[in-house]
């Protein structure tokens, strides 16, 4: 049986979600990166393949993917901030979700109402 290392768990878990994401990539030209040596996250697609997922499972995929273009900005050099497009007429609310690139984890997230 094969033996993983943690780092070999982490690039396989990035890999997976940038899979996920698929369906947004295929739409979507990603341009911003972070340059970090010890950062997991350094490139816009990856950042929104870790968030979908999250976001999909707490909100709802088709609430989510309405808010599509998404605005991604970098803060500090070193957190994803990724944040929904209020594309409908009425109320409502966007989702609002940053994540770290050192890691990957989710650092804050909501969705107005």
């Amino acid at each position: 049986m094969m033996s993983f290392s943690i780092k070999n768990k982490k690039i396989l878990f990035l890999i997976s979600l940038m899979l996920v994401s698929c369906n947004y990539t295929t739409n979507t030209v990603f341009q911003k990166s972070i340059k970090c040596e010890d950062c997991l996250v350094t490139k816009e697609e990856t950042a929104v393949g870790i968030a979908e997922p999250i976001l999909f499972e707490s909100y709802g995929k088709d609430q989510i993917e309405d808010q599509r273009p998404y605005k991604v900005t970098i803060e500090n050099d070193s957190i994803w901030h990724i944040e929904g497009t209020f594309n409908s007429i009425g109320f409502g609310g966007v989702f609002d979700i940053k994540i770290s690139a050192k890691n990957g984890k989710v650092l804050y997230m909501m969705h107005g109402k």
